[in-house]
């Protein structure tokens, strides 16, 4: 039960932001006539097909009323209503937007906070750095066929990451092996892939990292993967859990 109430605390405060952030957003809706953008408010409409600046605000907007919906639909059902829980993924909330969305570039829907995550400094492992030696899609470096399945992956399905750079926990320095940002609500997640289960060093070093995470409070989020070989197999299924975990 206690753990019900927090995943509905959770919610609300989730739903509550993205109020927050709908308020800030222009007025008015966006309108596609054509190859021409306009921005429609009340009974008037301006052109901004050169301002991609408010489009993105705008397509922001759309999403975001979509994606309040289902959180107060949801609610509604928690709340003793009938029916079922809308389990849309965020991105297939975009993609059931009005179809002249579907032509706009997805980073257009994106979270504002992520344009900085992109650009920020950040502190990569120099640890053993020539075990780098297999390239992903997109040309990163990584030690092994299994997350070079994973960046890839992650790559096809849109989701920026991080390979191997210091997660901040004060004292301690801790690599995971990907922190991956939700493009469009901004979470930040840490996955851990555990392949060498045959090696006793490595399942130690595995285990340590898990006692360090669930003590940082990490493990009590659901913002922390963990996979073994068996959870990577199967494409589809691979495509499944990042659905599930992250989308």
């Amino acid at each position: 039960m206690k753990e019900l109430l927090r995943s509905l605390n959770d919610y609300k405060k989730e739903l509550a932001e993205l109020e927050k952030e709908l308020q800030i957003l222009p007025q008015g809706s966006l309108i596609k006539r054509k190859n021409t953008y306009t921005h429609k408010i009340e009974k008037k409409e301006i052109v901004i097909t050169k301002t991609p600046e408010l489009i993105c605000q705008l397509c922001r907007k759309k999403f975001l009323q979509a994606w309040k919906k289902q959180y107060e639909y949801n609610l509604a059902i928690f709340g003793g209503k009938k029916g079922d829980y809308d389990q849309r993924t965020l991105k297939q909330i975009i993609q059931q937007l009005p179809p002249f969305y579907q032509d706009i570039p997805q980073e257009y829907f994106y979270h504002p906070t992520v344009k900085n995550w992109l650009n920020q400094d950040y502190q990569k492992n120099k640890y053993k750095e020539e075990n780098l030696i297999y390239t992903t899609n997109n040309g990163i470096r990584v030690r092994s066929k299994s997350e070079q399945l994973i960046a890839n992956t992650l790559e096809e399905m849109g989701l920026p990451y991080r390979y191997d750079i210091q997660l901040p926990l004060k004292s301690v320095k801790i690599y995971p092996d990907f922190t991956i940002i939700n493009p469009f609500n901004g979470k930040i997640f840490i996955w851990e892939h555990f392949g060498a289960l045959n090696q006793p060093d490595y399942i130690e070093n595995m285990n340590k990292k898990m006692t360090l995470y669930r003590e940082k409070g990490y493990a009590e989020t659901d913002r922390i993967i963990y996979t073994f070989e068996s959870d990577i197999r199967d494409p589809q299924h691979l495509k499944n859990l990042i659905n599930k975990k992250i989308l």
